[in-house]
């Protein structure tokens, strides 16, 4: 290394280390003041006193702590979806354009192994392939609300999925949940879900480790934001059923489980199945009404006509005695 290769590292050197330098001086010239005059004792205490962290700022500066920092990375992302359009006398293919929202978090220095994707409001009805083929396998957290997604076709390919959120779609009693064992967060919100115990049947079995559930606005869910005729008692047997079967959950529609209601929910939860009537489609069919048939008509012997007890008489009482009124008909002409 030459001379002024050597003074420009020195240089370089004092100009990024300073303060650390200024510090170090000050706290030595402590020492010396305080060997050559006693008295000088007293200033090096309240020094001490005033700066007691002068210790762990100069080790920051020497030795800086070996923490992480965490990365985050946002942006979004244009897809062009490609389908055909029948309305067209020859096939014609439509392009439709959408956006999505990607946040992608890691350590310093490491591959990504967070990510958060966010597909709202787009019309679509069921998730395009091209997020799960680009993104699947690290998906931590996927917003699919106010949409019109009818079917979770595709979603066995999010393994680490850990937060869904499917509010305000089409999703309704004949739908499909994928496996996805680490998922704790679920929001169906106002979909067309009515059918309870179905549903919380395939939720226990694809999400063993789910703790938050929210179904508000669905029929399934016995409120005032679904239903006008229900009232508190009949949400509370909702909720003591729910968490009966799902023994996992700490929050249900945003309110918390707590320790008093989940030992009544052991208990009591069996039996607190809301039953709703059937849909005019499934009931039973009406039995058939018999028509009443009419007598025949003989017009031949209109005004001939008889009673079938009396005939061209009719009882009136005299004197406690019921004698016959000539000239009336019966009474069951």
């Amino acid at each position: 290394m030459s001379q002024s290769q050597r003074e420009t590292a020195i240089s370089k050197f004092f100009s990024g280390h300073f303060c650390t330098i200024l510090n170090v001086g000050i706290v030595l010239c402590t020492f010396v003041e305080s060997y050559m005059f006693p008295f000088a004792i007293i200033k090096w205490m309240i020094i001490v006193a005033k700066y007691r962290d002068i210790g762990t700022l100069i080790k920051s500066y020497i030795s800086p702590p070996n923490t992480p920092s965490r990365f985050r990375y946002n942006y979004t992302l244009e897809l062009m979806t490609a389908c055909k359009n029948y309305n067209i006398e020859q096939a014609d293919v439509l392009r439709i354009e959408s956006h999505v929202s990607v946040v992608m978090e890691s350590e310093a220095g490491e591959p990504y192994d967070f990510i958060q994707l966010t597909y709202c409001g787009q019309d679509c009805q069921r998730i395009p392939p091209a997020l799960w083929k680009m993104y699947g396998a690290k998906v931590r957290y996927l917003d699919l609300s106010f949409n019109s997604i009818e079917t979770l076709r595709g979603f066995e390919h999010f393994p680490r999925l850990d937060e869904l959120i499917l509010d305000n779609n089409k999703l309704n009693d004949g739908v499909t949940f994928p496996l996805l064992p680490h998922l704790k967060t679920l929001s169906i919100n106002n979909n067309q879900i009515s059918d309870l115990e179905g549903l919380v049947n395939k939720i226990s079995e694809c999400f063993p480790s789910l703790s938050y559930l929210s179904l508000l606005s669905n029929k399934a869910c016995p409120n005032q934001l679904s239903d006008l005729d229900k009232d508190e008692s009949d949400y509370q047997r909702y909720r003591y059923y729910v968490i009966h079967k799902l023994r996992s959950l700490r929050f249900l529609d945003s309110r918390r489980v707590g320790t008093a209601e989940r030992a009544e929910a052991a208990t009591r939860g069996e039996f607190m199945r809301v039953r709703r009537p059937r849909p005019e489609a499934d009931a039973a069919p009406a039995l058939p009404v018999a028509r009443e048939r009419p007598l025949p008509v003989d017009l031949s012997a209109l005004g001939k006509h008889k009673g079938k007890f009396y005939q061209n008489m009719k009882y009136y009482a005299q004197n406690g005695h019921y004698l016959p009124r000539p000239g009336h008909l019966g009474m069951f002409d």
